[in-house]
């Protein structure tokens, strides 16, 4: 399996969604691979939020961390504010505190769609958020 197969990046306007399917891992190639193909799509186009939508429930490995976070400060440093988070729970607030960038917000949510409305549109209401701690 190619690392591309793993996961899926794609725009949805001016919003970079992410998605993890069940059962992905991220190896130290995958994880590479996952932050050059970032590079290259939001090179060119003006990324404000990226939804990150995470299936799997296996553990996130090192390799997951560290392409999350360095994705997380390339998002910053080309004007992304907002990360939304769709996942389990535990994943949400796991990603959540991973994804903790200074200039960054970050919000959790119970499905895509809702989601995908908060990155587009931050100030619209969002009634999947995650509100507890």
């Amino acid at each position: 399996m190619q690392p591309s197969e793993r996961w899926s990046l794609r725009t949805d306007d001016a919003a970079l969604v992410v998605e993890f399917p069940h059962g992905t891992g991220l190896s130290p190639a995958d994880g590479e691979a996952l932050l050059d193909r970032w590079r290259s799509v939001t090179a060119d186009r003006a990324v404000d939020a990226v939804v990150l939508v995470v299936r799997t429930s296996r553990p996130c490995s090192d390799a997951g961390r560290r392409a999350l976070r360095e994705s997380a400060q390339i998002a910053v440093a080309r004007g992304v504010d907002r990360f939304a988070v769709v996942g389990q729970r535990s994943k949400r607030r796991y990603l959540k505190r991973t994804i903790d960038v200074e200039g960054v917000d970050t919000e959790a949510f119970n499905d895509d769609d809702a989601a995908l409305r908060w990155a587009k549109c931050p100030s619209a209401p969002a009634s999947s958020v995650e509100t507890s701690s």
